[in-house]
């Protein structure tokens, strides 16, 4: 559900981006806008098509353990890297202890 989101969100702002960019265009970008217009809401129109019974084609429950899996994956990555620069930073403090007392 979430990468359907984010692929819409990205599809929505890209195409208004590509849009604008190619009306900027001078004497050629008016004229290629509505073909591409025309193009683009093809496309989005085959793609998100709705399904019949009201509910997401294709979702199943091997979607939805993968979608799981892939989000634990995530949060896994970002505890390593903070459990990383904690680790980094508590040698740090710990070498700055040792050097102040060796001082002493």
């Amino acid at each position: 559900m979430v990468s359907k989101l984010n692929n819409l969100f990205f599809f929505s702002l890209s195409t208004s981006w590509l849009l604008s960019w190619n009306s900027a265009v001078p004497s050629i970008g008016p004229s290629l806008q509505k073909p591409f217009r025309e193009y683009l809401e093809a496309q989005r129109k085959k793609l998100h098509h709705k399904s019949d019974r009201g509910d997401l084609q294709g979702e199943n429950w091997l979607s939805w353990v993968f979608e799981k899996v892939v989000i634990v994956m995530v949060c896994y990555f970002i505890l390593s890297i903070i459990n990383s620069m904690a680790q980094s930073y508590a040698k740090r403090i710990q070498q700055k202890k040792f050097s102040v007392e060796k001082t002493k």
